[in-house]
């Protein structure tokens, strides 16, 4: 009897163990993924804001590359639809 509360004792021991080197790793993958975001969100904004300083530039290539791409886009729905 004594056997068993012991290893009962050792078992929930190692298990407060785990779950707290779980939850560590989990506060960390958590930070990360924030760190990672941010630095994504920051990247984003300094392309939208190249792409919106290259269009007003040159207004005629992004109307062309709208259209352009507004017609790929049209032929790929024509086709998925027309199945």
């Amino acid at each position: 009897m004594a056997k068993n509360n012991a290893a009962g004792k050792e078992l929930k021991e190692n298990l407060e163990k785990e779950k707290e080197k779980i939850e560590n790793l989990y506060g960390d993958v958590i930070s990360r993924l924030d760190t990672e975001k941010d630095r994504i969100q920051q990247e984003l904004r300094h392309e939208f804001r190249n792409a919106r300083r290259y269009v007003r530039a040159n207004p005629e290539t992004g109307v062309g590359a709208a259209f352009a791409g507004g017609l790929i886009v049209g032929i790929v729905l024509t086709k998925l639809f027309n199945r």
